[in-house]
Order: structure tokens, then sequence, then C-alpha cells
């Protein structure tokens, strides 16, 4: 027997799509380590002015200037850039674990709504398998009594008929149970094809002004929040490129004909000139980027609250339809059809008002399964905003 808090565990563990968070977040860990390290060393080599016309072409003693070199070098990106460009880096990373937990939020939502389904589905079986046998009575009833008058032939076959449409609703919602564990299998493996212990969530909510409140700390709100970060970051990442890099370069040149060595020494520099064109605007660029980034996080901020709001009034409609079906429908419809039951048997009324009571009933039932699943349902969603664990 399978049950929800052993389902959701199990939606927890060998998770492909969560190993997919986890090793991005690696990546950017990795990343951000090697952004902050200078660039490798360049070592180069070649001959400077060696001739290649008139006669002395191809010599390499023709010319003083002649000179075989080898070099190495190296460019000087600033500190603070680099620490930026990694800054921007960690924070890509913390964004990747914020998404893996928004991610674990929506599998466990998605298993108690696919959970949900396959016991709505096993209800209506039930239901409806009773009703078949109430008919089936009911058929043997009025073939039994077309001999005294009380019922005639068009009585039974309109009870067989009935029987045969009941049991195409059941295969209808035996299907509706495979869709419900192949949903349920997309996250817990082959243990969707155990039997369930039948135990619907309902998440009541203890504090409804704290859960308003709780929004803050949802995933999704700290997702735009480490959105806003790497945002930032990337604007100290623009910032740094205002710096200019620099280079350096170490040159030993070797002439030919026992003239001297030559060493070389080089620097160089980037020459910003075009800063209002050039990293200006990529300043003001990653300044926009940021604050739109602040504006979709209240824009979250003000969605997930609204579908709060939205999650807790569809709960409680489901639980006070539930309640008066419950309570008061499916009570009077049930002795109604008890009625019209004990007044046939007493030789009074007819098996036509026995077999409509019961439709009133079967169909009432079956509405009670119905806003069951959707109390279910509704707790689902409110488990994903509130995090208040099913019951």
């Amino acid at each position: 027997m399978l049950s929800l808090d052993e389902a959701l565990r199990l939606s927890r563990e060998n998770q492909p799509g969560l190993s997919a968070f986890d090793r991005t977040a690696r990546a950017f860990e990795e990343a951000a380590v090697a952004a902050e390290q200078l660039p490798d060393f360049q070592l180069f080599g070649g001959v400077r002015n060696f001739p290649v016309t008139n006669g002395d072409a191809f010599s390499f003693n023709a010319e003083r200037s002649t000179a075989r070199f080898v070099g190495i070098g190296r460019r000087q990106t600033p500190g603070a850039r680099r620490r930026a460009d990694s800054a921007r880096l960690l924070a890509e990373a913390s964004a990747a674990e914020t998404e893996r937990e928004v991610f674990l939020r929506q599998i466990e939502r998605e298993v108690l709504i696919a959970w949900t389904a396959v016991i709505e589905a096993q209800e209506q079986q039930a239901v409806l398998q009773n009703l078949i046998d109430q008919r089936e009575a009911r058929y043997f009833a009025a073939e039994a009594n077309i001999p005294t008058g009380r019922s005639n032939a068009a009585d039974a076959i309109s009870a067989r008929a009935e029987i045969a449409a009941i049991r195409a609703q059941i295969a209808d919602a035996l299907g509706a149970e495979a869709a419900g564990r192949a949903a349920l299998s997309r996250w817990i493996g082959e243990a969707a094809s155990r039997p369930l212990s039948g135990h619907l969530p309902v998440c009541r909510l203890q504090n409804r002004q704290l859960a308003r409140t709780s929004i803050e700390s949802h995933p999704l709100i700290e997702l735009a929040q480490r959105r806003n970060s790497v945002a930032d970051r990337a604007t100290d990442v623009a910032r740094g490129d205002r710096q200019p890099e620099w280079g350096w370069s170490v040159v030993y040149g070797n002439r030919a004909g026992g003239q001297s060595d030559l060493l070389g020494i080089e620097l160089s520099i980037d020459l910003p000139f075009n800063r209002g064109r050039l990293q200006n605007r990529r300043v003001a660029q990653a300044g926009e980027l940021a604050a739109a980034s602040r504006a979709r996080l209240e824009d979250r901020r003000r969605e997930l609250l609204a579908l709060l709001e939205q999650a807790m009034a569809l709960f409680d409609a489901a639980e006070a339809r539930l309640r008066t079906t419950a309570e008061e429908t499916y009570p009077a419809l049930r002795a109604a059809e008890q009625a019209q039951e004990a007044r046939f048997e007493g030789g009074g009324g007819s098996l036509e008002s026995v077999l409509i009571a019961s439709d009133r009933t079967t169909r009432i039932a079956l509405d009670l399964v119905e806003q069951r699943a959707n109390v279910a349902r509704a707790s689902a969603d409110l488990f994903f905003y509130t995090d208040e664990c099913p019951s």
C-alpha cells in the first residue's frame, strides 16, 4: 500500500530535473573560480625584419635588424572586473539552486493532483459498481413481477440497458485511473502502480494572514530576488569594464653574424576615448536590466498574492459545496430513494419511480466524489503557495 507521504518522498528522489539544477549551480560555481583568475600567459615567437627581395632575400645575415625572437606576455584584467564577474556567476549559481526549490514545489503539487485523480476515479468506480449491483437486483425483480402485472418487459429491458450504460461509465473511470497513475509515474516511477492508501490531501490554512505574509519567502519570490542579484552583479561587471585593461610582454631577439642579442619590454593599455558611446552605454544597459528585474519581482509578488487569494476562494467554495451536498442534499435524496423502494416492495408505486430516485441519488453520490476531489485539488494549490503540509 502506497501512502501519500511515501509518494511525496519518492518524488524528491532520483529526479533528473532536480539533478540538472544542482549541476547547473556547480557549473556556475566552477566558472566563478575561473573568472577571478588572471588570463594565461602567452608565448610567442617569430622573425623580425627578414629580407624577402633583392639579392639579400631570405638571408639572416644581410640585415643588422633581422632577428629571431621569442617572448612571453599576459593581459592584466583589473582585479575589480574579475571579482565582479565572479560575483555575477556566484549569483547565477544561487539562482539555479532556487530554481531547484521552485521545481521541487511544482513536483509535489503535480504528485498531489495525480494522486487525487487516481483516488477520484477509484471512488467513481465504487459508486458505479454499487449502482450496477442495485440495478441487477431490480432487473431480476422486474422480470419476476411481469406475470403479476406490477412491471412489464419494457421495465426489464430498460434496467438491462442502464446496466450496460453504467459499465461504460466504469470503463471511463478505469481510463481516468490509468491516466492518473501515468501522471503519478512521471514522478515516482513503478511505485505508481501500487495500491494507494485512499487518503485525499486536504490543506486547511491555520492562519490566512500569516499565509499571505509567507508569500515573501516563496521560492518564486526568492528566485526573482536572486535574479535581481544577478542583474546587480552584471551592473558591477559593466562598471568594471570602464577600467582600462593593460598588458605586458618580454621579448628576446637573436641576431646572426655575431651581433648582440636584443631584449624588449612592451606595455599596452586600453584607451577608452569612446567611453560615452561604449562603456557608459553598457553600464546604462545593465542598469535598465536591473530595474526591469526589480519590476518583475514586484509583479511576481502581486501575482502570487492574487493566486493565493484565488486558491483560498476556490477551496472555500469547494468545501462549502461539499458540506451542503454531504449533509443536506445526499441524505435527503437517499431517504427519498429508500421510501420509493419500501413503497414498491410493499406493493405500491412503480419500478420506474424507484429507478428515477436511484438515478438522482447516484448522480449526487458521483458529485460528492468530484467535490471531494475538488477540495483536494484546491488543497494542492494552497500547498504550493504556502507549503502547509497536506493532512
